[in-house]
């Protein structure tokens, strides 16, 4: 590939496809991303949590025997050769001279650093410590991977001038392959597509993607959790999120915050499971309670082969197919603080989870919090506490129960308190 840089201007030449036959019986893909790796010495010293996480989850992959480990970005939290090093030795050490086909791309964070660099700087640390260039192109056991790095370190507009060479890639790929998915990897989802687009999504991407119905793309950034079924979308193309490997982070708007308690608790990835007429699509917890196991096998994700987009994925025939959350018991206790209000109740029913309640303070005031689904379905507390903030007065509090798809309990928890 030819790389022009002027400055903190990034122009991409050609780019040579690369072949790679994976090891293994069955083609297995682990997809990870995230890491947000501490870019110095001091600070991995004074937290080496993420590092283990990432351990951990490529132990996992191996064990599991994948052929191939897509990394979608953010590797640090900024970005410094170290940070890139320090990913490519734990790679090294957990596969030793036996490793599977890795392709990594870099993330906004890899762009960042303390110092005054130019994005070229950033890219130069990247190839010297992993070997490769953020844009590539490889065909794996005759499926295409297309690796897409941002140019910049924008939260949410850094594909602007990646598009004409993501369009050429795409190309190339469509015409090869026409009757098998495309996989691209981006660090930033589409705008609007699944879960977390609508925050942390790059418009750029769009239109590109449109002409391209056979293209199942991958994205890091937005850490929201792929226990959500949002987390897949289809519409002229597909889109999965994938999470992170360092903590959790979920929309805006509630009162226990986008950050919500005990994030770190269940990185998470995939596990792409490729058969003679499909591609099964496992999400697994790489550490924590959960460690090692398969999420929500019941509700497995596939893409059939030979790949035709069939939009079972779109938002809307989902939506129309869902229940809304049932409440069985109406028991409710209240503790009172200094300031605060602590109601107690029994967590509701879904056939998914409960993705989040909304207390309704005298008819008028709405407060919402998520539940903790985040850190494993079955790891969800049976019994649910909400704490509000108090003026000493006594309320009428009437709780509903939410799924993801934003349906709402029929019956609802009162208690005057």
């Amino acid at each position: 590939m030819s790389l022009y840089c002027f400055g903190d201007r990034i122009i991409i030449g050609k780019t040579k496809t690369e072949e790679f036959s994976a090891s293994g019986d069955v083609f297995k893909v682990g997809i990870i991303s995230d890491t947000q790796l501490p870019p110095n010495e001091k600070k991995l010293e004074e937290n080496d949590l993420y590092i283990q996480h990432l351990r951990t989850a490529l132990e996992e992959l191996k064990t599991n025997g994948v052929g191939m480990i897509l990394f979608a970005g953010d590797i640090g939290d900024a970005g410094s050769y170290f940070a890139f090093k320090i990913y490519k030795n734990t790679i090294d050490e957990v596969f030793g001279d036996d490793k599977p086909v890795i392709q990594t791309i870099m993330g906004n964070h890899d762009y960042w650093s303390e110092n005054d660099l130019f994005a070229s700087d950033h890219i130069r640390a990247f190839e010297k410590a992993l070997g490769q260039s953020p844009w590539t192109h490889y065909v794996v056991n005759g499926y295409h991977f297309i690796g897409a790095s941002p140019n910049n370190g924008s939260m949410s507009c850094g594909y602007k001038l990646i598009s004409k060479w993501l369009a050429r890639e795409l190309e190339k790929a469509s015409k090869d392959t026409p009757d098998k998915p495309i996989f691209v990897m981006t660090h930033n989802q589409p705008k609007d597509t699944c879960y977390g687009s609508e925050d942390w999504g790059d418009s750029s991407l769009n239109e590109v993607m449109s002409k391209y119905p056979n293209a199942v793309i991958f994205s890091g950034h937005s850490h929201y959790s792929i226990l959500d079924e949002r987390s897949i979308w289809q519409g002229d193309y597909t889109v999965l999120s994938t999470q992170s490997l360092s903590y959790t982070e979920l929309e805006g708007g509630k009162e226990n915050g986008s950050i919500p308690p005990n994030p770190e608790a269940n990185p998470m990835g995939y596990i792409l499971e490729f058969t003679n007429n499909e591609v099964k699509i496992h999400r697994m917890s790489f550490d924590g309670t959960d460690f090692g196991t398969e999420q929500k096998s019941n509700m497995l994700w596939t893409l059939p082969l030979p790949y035709k987009n069939d939009g079972r994925y779109a938002f809307e025939s989902r939506k129309e197919r869902n229940s809304a959350p049932i409440i069985t018991d109406m028991t409710c206790s209240a503790r009172n603080g200094k300031d605060s209000i602590t109601l107690s109740f029994a967590a509701a029913a879904d056939d998914d989870f409960v993705h989040s309640y909304k207390v309704v303070i005298d008819g008028k005031e709405e407060k919402l919090f998520f539940s903790d689904y985040y850190n494993g379905i079955g790891n969800m507390s049976k019994t649910v506490e909400l704490t509000l903030k108090s003026d000493g007065q006594k309320h009428n509090y009437k709780i509903y129960a939410l799924d993801s798809w934003g349906a709402q309990s029929k019956d609802c928890i009162e208690i005057y308190a």
